[in-house]
């Protein structure tokens, strides 16, 4: 006679979902130049590493370097004429930026892309070259590539910027009546620039803007989109102005203290 077989159970073919939230924050900071958004990310508990490719730390890095232990690798990477030699140049770079992550990943506590847009157009570069041609598959395969690094940061405990910046949207345009094909145009509005996948794969959404006040100094403030965490319903849809890291980070989770966040 057989013995028989055990009888199955959920806790068998799935994990019991009983895990705390991570005390942390993976958020991506989207604005024009100058809203706050590197000022915002630098306020994040060290030891913290940034993967610049804009060169915008200047006279930004220097209030925050004397609090905690700040390290940088700018990566210079501008597309010119020599398309093929590029495109090598883009691979090499994309796995030195990779090889770089992982180990920040395993050292740091805070890790900043500044930008995010920036490591998308070198990604592409290095998928594509020049021509940016590829079947859906092949795009499917280079955003792959961008999930699996913010995968990888949601297996740790650090802290997670990614730093976007705007571009120009583009539209369907007119058709042209001699040729019959519909051409493209700008809408007049400034968007996300990067992968555009990357709203969903964070936890919080800024969107940083630098308010004008006549007579008085610029107001840095900030909207909360989606946010996840103990009390995000609290400040998602919000508006803060003159908020830093530490203190938006205690409100996502209000059981912290400013103790834990430096």
């Amino acid at each position: 006679m057989s013995p028989a077989k055990p009888t199955a159970t959920l806790a068998s073919r799935f994990t019991k979902a009983d895990a705390p939230a991570k005390q942390r924050l993976i958020w991506a900071g989207v604005g024009e130049p100058g809203t706050g958004k590197t000022s915002f990310a630098l306020g994040a508990p060290g030891p913290l590493v940034i993967q610049s490719f804009n060169r915008g730390l200047e006279g930004v890095v220097q209030q925050y370097q004397g609090l905690k232990d700040i390290y940088v690798r700018e990566y210079a990477w501008q597309p010119g004429i020599d398309r093929v030699l590029e495109q090598q140049a883009a691979i090499d770079l994309r796995e030195q930026f990779t090889e770089d992550f992982q180990f920040a990943l395993a050292n740091a506590r805070t890790v900043i892309w500044d930008l995010e847009s920036e490591v998308w157009d070198l990604f592409k570069y290095a998928e594509f070259g020049f021509s940016e041609a590829g079947v859906p598959k092949d795009w499917d395969a280079l955003k792959g590539r961008i999930r699996n690094l913010i995968n990888d940061a949601k297996d740790t405990d650090i802290n997670f910027g990614l730093l976007q910046g705007m571009r120009n949207e583009w539209v369907p345009g007119p058709v042209n009546q001699k040729t019959g094909k519909r051409g493209i145009t700008q809408s007049g509005r400034r968007i996300r620039a990067g992968m555009d996948e990357i709203e969903g794969l964070v936890n919080v959404n800024l969107y940083h803007e630098r308010i004008k006040v006549p007579g008085e100094p610029s107001v840095f403030q900030f909207e909360v989109g989606k946010a996840r965490g103990p009390a995000s319903k609290d400040v998602q849809d919000q508006t803060f102005a003159g908020l830093s890291f530490v203190e938006f980070a205690q409100l996502v989770f209000s059981d912290s203290q400013e103790s834990d966040w430096v």
